[in-house]
């Protein structure tokens, strides 16, 4: 496996390979200086209309000053990855210029997009995969059409399939595994932004579905989880104790953090409602002492 990135962080050594693993090296306790990963919004447009989104994004959307966000991440090493999501980010106009910065800079730029943007946006994002401008690619799963999936996966090994859980059903993952090999990111429900007014028994039953149904999966594909999913599913019971320790990549805030370039503002998540502004301090040291100033 091609090693694309290595680099120190505080007490850590860092390496990142070409399929998207990470391996951290460090004695005793990490010391992390600075965001190993950041999740970060560069629009609040997007024309998808979706009812749980979390980050409430609706045509009448703004788009980020990337200019300002290049400054706002200036000091991060080469190596450390960006997740660039909206919105639509495929929407904003600055997007192949940042990405292109971003590379310049040998920041690792993975982008997640929503299924539905697939066939409007599919020659920009064939572009961005093929001039290595994006790592990784994110979609996020919104319907059972898989047209404009399948030659995506004849382009790059790092497309990761993004589901809900109490959104998406479980059985999606079937759906997904007949598509070929492939890699599965299971999102918490978020209570947040649309989040809020979506909710409801439906939802609940759905994740006592996911939990019930995940065990069947193991194996099968490869599974990943956010730390609220993590939780919502009781993740933790399915390994052993050697397995957990192998798998589990830190709690939130621990080594990633969340920017809302919009509003200009940082958050330990993107379902924090506390959040400071890019005006209070620099990305580093709002990391280091973890929101407090």
């Amino acid at each position: 496996m091609e090693q694309i990135a290595k680099y120190t962080n505080g007490n850590t050594v860092v390496t990142i390979l070409s399929d998207g693993t990470k391996i951290r090296e460090y004695e005793g306790d990490p010391v992390i200086l600075h965001p190993e990963s950041i999740d970060v919004k560069i629009t609040d447009y997007c024309d998808m209309g979706c009812a749980y989104c979390h980050e409430s994004s609706t045509t009448s959307g703004s788009h980020a000053d990337l200019k300002t966000l290049l400054g706002i991440i200036h000091d991060l090493p080469a190596g450390v990855e960006l997740a660039i999501g909206g919105g639509n980010p495929l929407s904003h106009p600055d997007l192949v210029w940042f990405l292109q910065v971003l590379k310049e800079r040998g920041i690792i730029a993975n982008l997640t997009v929503n299924q539905g943007h697939l066939k409007k946006y599919y020659d920009l994002i064939s572009y961005l995969v093929k001039d290595d401008l994006v790592k990784g690619l994110g979609i996020s799963i919104t319907s059972n059409n898989y047209k404009y999936i399948k030659p995506l996966l004849s382009l790059t090994d790092n497309v990761v399939f993004h589901l809900i859980a109490g959104v998406n059903k479980v059985e999606v993952i079937e759906h997904l595994i007949a598509l070929g090999e492939c890699k599965v990111l299971v999102l918490g429900y978020k209570l947040f932004g649309f989040g809020v007014g979506y909710h409801s028994e439906s939802v609940n039953v759905e994740l006592k579905r996911w939990y019930k149904k995940l065990p069947s999966f193991i194996g099968r594909c490869t599974l990943s989880f956010d730390n609220l999913a993590i939780k919502q599913l009781c993740v933790r019971r399915l390994f052993t104790h050697d397995g957990w320790d192998k798998f589990y990549m830190g709690d939130d805030f621990c080594f990633t953090m969340y920017i809302d370039a919009v509003k200009q503002e940082y958050a330990p998540t993107s379902r924090s409602k506390d959040r400071v502004s890019f005006d209070r301090c620099s990305l580093g040291e709002y990391f280091v002492n973890k929101g407090t100033i």
